[in-house]
């Protein structure tokens, strides 16, 4: 394996391996803290990231993820590869991908086959990472062709005619197959109407530059097709719209770009900016649906550098947009370096600042299915009820009694997220202690001791937990005792 020069040093390497393994952050050498533009820190946090490559195995593959991502990103190749090895490619597949990719490489040989590997796993390819999803372009019926290459490998397919698309699913992978086409926008923000066409419009609708490539199945190292300069822009590490009004046909590329810039360690071009601030000024946002708004969230929330995303989003306006009181990326900005985050963990992060009134509107705007509308909801009302929670003196029944009924995510995430060790940690005892308190008596217990049948026994139940709770009671007999007392003063 070949790194390039600037990781060749194994003291280099040696660092990062080590900072990885036990886990802590450490300062890379100075020749990589220059051409980190300030990114020179590796933490365990980002090892992680190698069971999503699907490298962790691979100790040469472990050694080049580190280095990669001790750049923040993804190292491009000065001169970016234009011709591919099919096998490489096919190398860094899934089972079911593995299938699908070779059914269709066999068919383009042997028929002639105008079908083609297109967009993001051809970006992927040119910079040597495993493809995560696999999307192909048919010059011709792609739905019959998916439907043939299904019933080869007995498995399923999901056809959509409006759009000349197919979805093939086998073995828990799902592998698009399309049909050649352009699209037009009747209006700002909606779908797209769309028509058979050639290879070179399919290329020309795509989102961003360094998708707009192709790649034969024909050959064992075909030649990349890049007609609008993607493999310039890999080179260069940009960011790039493929027209001006990119952002207005669709304004969700706009949280792509975002996404893409994060994830590769890019940077959206200048003009590209322009352009996206340009969409957000004119209104655009306004006419996309909550459901599409919610998608994008949904896929940056599965992402390892979601929080980056997020903050970058609010930092460009993008999420104002979206809802003006979106603006606040300061508790997004305390995830960073947490491990094994979910979507109510940024969900919290963006209701921290909210008032009950804007969570409201929030959950509305973006059609929030109901265990993200609890997580925003409840969230907000913890930031109200803190300081019932964190006091000196407050009893934990107090405690357990105010955090009743909320969301457990939303308490979790608070936890995580909270500035405030004593709230923190009163969230988090909650979680894993106070909540599963329960008396030793039961109801049936309490009707045997004389209790009448009726509200007085939950009414009892209620203060035998409290008493537990707060370190009255400590086992059966206490219990009694206390039931006692209460039947005695008639309570």
């Amino acid at each position: 394996m070949v790194l390039p020069p600037k990781f060749r040093r194994l003291a280099v390497l040696r660092e990062l391996i080590v900072t990885a393994h036990v886990g802590i952050v450490a300062r890379a050498p100075q020749d990589v803290k220059a051409s980190n533009a300030g990114n020179s820190c590796v933490s365990a946090q980002r090892v992680g990231l190698l069971a999503l490559l699907g490298l962790g195995v691979n100790h040469n593959a472990i050694i080049w993820t580190l280095a990669l991502l001790s750049i923040g990103g993804i190292p491009t190749p000065d001169t970016p590869l234009t011709f591919i090895s099919l096998d490489r490619v096919a190398g860094g597949l899934s089972g079911g991908q593995v299938a699908v990719f070779n059914s269709l490489r066999r068919r383009a040989t042997a028929q002639g086959l105008p079908v083609y590997l297109v967009g993001g796993p051809v970006r992927d390819a040119v910079l040597g990472v495993p493809a995560n999803d696999l999307d192909f372009v048919l010059i011709g019926d792609a739905p019959a062709l998916a439907a043939e290459v299904a019933e080869e490998l007995a498995c399923k397919v999901i056809v959509h005619p409006r759009f000349g698309t197919a979805i093939i699913d086998i073995e828990d992978d799902r592998v698009d197959v399309v049909t050649a086409r352009k699209e037009s926008y009747p209006s700002p923000g909606s779908l797209p109407e769309v028509s058979a066409s050639s290879l070179e419009d399919d290329l020309a609708r795509r989102d961003f530059s360094v998708n707009a490539m192709a790649l034969p199945l024909v050959g064992d190292s075909p030649e990349v097709i890049d007609p609008h300069g993607g493999l310039s822009d890999i080179a260069n590490r940009t960011i790039r719209t493929m027209y001006s009004d990119s952002f207005t046909d669709d304004p969700t590329r706009m949280f792509r770009a975002i996404r893409y810039e994060q994830r590769l360690g890019f940077q959206i071009s200048s003009d590209t900016v322009s352009d996206l601030r340009r969409t957000i000024v004119s209104g655009y946002a306004d006419v996309v649906s909550g459901d599409r708004w919610r998608q994008e969230f949904q896929k940056i929330f599965g992402e390892s550098q979601a929080f980056k995303m997020l903050i970058r989003a609010i930092g460009l306006g993008l999420l104002a947009a979206v809802h003006p009181a979106l603006c606040d990326s300061r508790p997004l900005a305390i995830l960073a370096g947490e491990n094994g985050l979910a979507a109510s963990d940024y969900l919290a992060a963006l209701a921290i600042p909210l008032s009950p009134a804007d969570g409201e509107q929030v959950s509305r705007r973006l059609n929030l299915p109901a265990d993200w509308a609890r997580v925003l909801r409840d969230t907000i009302v913890l930031q109200d009820i803190s300081p019932l929670i964190s006091g000196p003196s407050v009893k934990v029944s107090a405690v357990c009694s105010a955090l009743e009924g909320l969301d457990d995510n939303a308490i979790a995430a608070s936890a995580r997220l909270s500035q405030e060790p004593q709230f923190a940690a009163r969230l988090a005892r909650y979680l894993e202690v106070w909540k599963q308190v329960r008396p030793r008596l039961t109801g049936d217990d309490l009707r045997t001791m004389g209790v009448p049948t009726g509200s007085m026994v939950g009414e009892i139940l209620r203060e035998l937990l409290s008493a537990k709770l707060d370190g009255l009671v400590g086992n059966e007999e206490g219990e009694r005792a206390l039931v006692n007392q209460i039947i005695s003063r008639g309570s």
